[in-house]
């Protein structure tokens, strides 16, 4: 009988799990620790598009409680292109999100003439509205840098010796019509780059078409 009990106790125990415990818990936890680190190291050494986090933010956003949800530069583009689609402003104004938050770009024919830095007056509704949709949706931490480009026609007169003079002019009276509006002066920079950045060449684009569409100002909202 003795004997049977001792080779009773030397049998190896069967562990006793219990289904109610949550120690599992803790190994989840850590292992979604070290994932959140691992993709905080990441997007450190990435070079971000910020639109792009932005869909992604308001597209889980939506899936995970099931109502549309909206981000600061997600915003400011719904809402210019309302305007621009109501106001059939397709040929004048476009707006982009890129990987430093959402691109505003004015055709040059709707803000100024030729060789000119003043705004046309037929151009000031226009750059109102624009102006308002900015001030009213962008946040205070975001950066609103205005770029004048020229196409790759030299200039040379009084006023422009060339056209980084131009360009910078162009940049430069935006960003005090944006301050006359409303956004304040910390929040703005205006560039000029001559014609130092051209857009892509469209090869189906005559020379002239192509001068055109570098002919712009660029007004980019980004975080600081």
């Amino acid at each position: 009988m003795d004997d049977a009990l001792k080779r009773r106790g030397l049998r190896r125990r069967r562990p006793n799990f219990d289904d109610s415990s949550s120690s599992w818990l803790i190994t989840y936890s850590d292992a979604i620790t070290l994932l959140l680190a691992f993709f905080v190291m990441i997007l450190s050494v990435s070079d971000i598009d910020q639109g792009k986090v932005e869909a992604l933010q308001e597209g889980l956003s939506t899936v995970m409680t099931d109502r549309q949800q909206t981000t600061p530069f997600t915003d400011i583009k719904k809402a210019l292109d309302d305007y621009i689609e109501q106001n059939g402003l397709q040929d004048q104004l476009s707006v982009v999100l890129d990987q430093r938050g959402v691109k505003v770009e004015f055709a040059n024919v709707a803000l100024y003439d030729s060789g000119s830095a003043d705004l046309k007056a037929d151009a000031v509704p226009l750059l109102e509205k624009v102006s308002a949709i900015i001030r009213d949706t962008s946040h205070e931490t975001h950066m609103i840098e205005v770029e004048g480009h020229t196409d790759d026609i030299p200039i040379a007169n009084e006023q422009f010796p060339s056209n980084w003079e131009l360009s910078a002019a162009r940049a430069t009276h935006v960003v005090k019509y944006l301050m006359s509006q409303g956004v304040a002066k910390e929040r703005l920079k205006a560039s000029g780059f001559a014609d130092s950045r051209p857009k892509e060449v469209d090869q189906a684009q005559t020379i002239e078409q192509q001068r055109a569409a570098n002919r712009r100002v660029v007004v980019q909202v980004r975080r600081y």
